[in-house]
């Protein structure tokens, strides 16, 4: 336990220390901040399993939330990738508008870009709705009582929620406890949730090259993938790459160009952390941008449910019409 708080305390001053040097070189807000959020997945990560070893029984409670701030990262990675792209949302559409997507399932092999990219959108935003529900459904059917960590019956809610993940720790007297268990609704959530990323990103490729998004998702992933908290060590040093905040020192001459808009009006002059980088560190915390993006991405769909509905509503009418004429064309 103690050699687990040592890694734990050591991964955190690290990532602390990469946040707060973006903190007091704050020169492009709608980037860092954002790099900022990404970075809470190490601290959370690690303390959250320091206290699950430390209090066996409530690790039932504590890994749906863990799934949850996975989401909150994952969707705030994706909107790092839109921001490469352009700060303005605009211009990104007008960029998606002109992007061809291809898609074995159309009817010409393509997609239009821009219904692409709302897809995408959805796609990755409806992860944190489903780990948010899934972890207040978990805590209510625990402290009911009908949440059973080891059954696998149908009224066990254990079985709707949650499958076994590889693995063990010890717990209380030696009793043997599973690994965090991987919700089944969550799994299906984060898989649709991480293909739409990985094909958001293979789409711009050749496009955010300078931004080394490949380093940056591996370091996010990671962190979720390794179970052990020694590992969360080298993994907070790999953020201080992945996620450097020398390309935002005005003057390093490393400042990179939106993909979109006028490279110019993004051009960093002066840095806007506050004093001490008091500013960025209360902003990262805000969470109106997750909430704004999960009602953006919902009505989307809600519009392109409507549009659908409208027009099979068209298709129905001219055939209709069509049946209509061929009658009249046989009297």
């Amino acid at each position: 336990m103690i050699l687990s708080g040592s890694f734990t305390a050591a991964s955190c001053l690290i990532i602390f220390a990469l946040m707060f040097l973006h903190a007091t070189h704050l020169s492009k807000s709608n980037e860092q901040i954002k790099i900022l959020r990404i970075s809470l997945i190490i601290p959370f990560w690690s303390i959250f399993s320091f206290l699950s070893v430390c209090f066996p029984t409530a690790e039932v409670y504590l890994h749906p939330w863990l799934e949850f701030v996975q989401a909150i990262c994952l969707g705030t990675f994706f909107l790092l990738l839109c921001e490469f792209v352009s700060p303005s949302a605009q211009h990104r559409d007008v960029f998606f508008a002109a992007l061809t997507v291809k898609n074995k399932k159309a009817a010409n092999g393509e997609e239009n870009g821009l219904e692409w990219f709302r897809k995408m959108w959805f796609a990755v935003f409806q992860y944190p709705v489903v780990t948010l529900l899934v972890a207040i459904v978990t805590a209510i059917t625990q402290a009911a009582g009908v949440y059973c960590e080891f059954a696998s019956k149908t009224h066990f809610a254990k079985l709707w929620v949650s499958i076994r993940s590889h693995g063990s720790i010890l717990r209380g007297s030696g009793a043997a406890l599973t690994e965090p268990k991987l919700s089944i609704i969550s799994n299906v959530s984060l898989t649709v949730a991480i293909v739409a990323v990985l094909r958001f990103f293979m789409q711009l490729k050749p496009h955010l090259s300078e931004h080394r998004p490949i380093s940056k998702f591996a370091a996010f992933k990671l962190v979720v993938t390794l179970t052990f908290l020694e590992n969360m060590l080298p993994l907070a040093a790999f953020f201080h790459y992945a996620y450097s905040y020398r390309p935002y020192v005005i003057g390093s001459g490393r400042a990179s160009r939106p993909l979109a808009g006028d490279h110019e009006a993004y051009a960093p002059r002066t840095y806007s952390g506050g004093p001490g980088g008091l500013w960025a560190l209360i902003e990262l915390w805000n969470p109106m941008e997750i909430v704004e993006a999960v009602a953006f991405g919902l009505r989307m769909k809600a519009e392109e449910r409507k549009q659908q509905r409208a027009q099979k509503g068209w298709q129905s009418v001219q055939y209709q019409q069509v049946q209509e004429d061929y009658e009249m064309g046989r009297r």
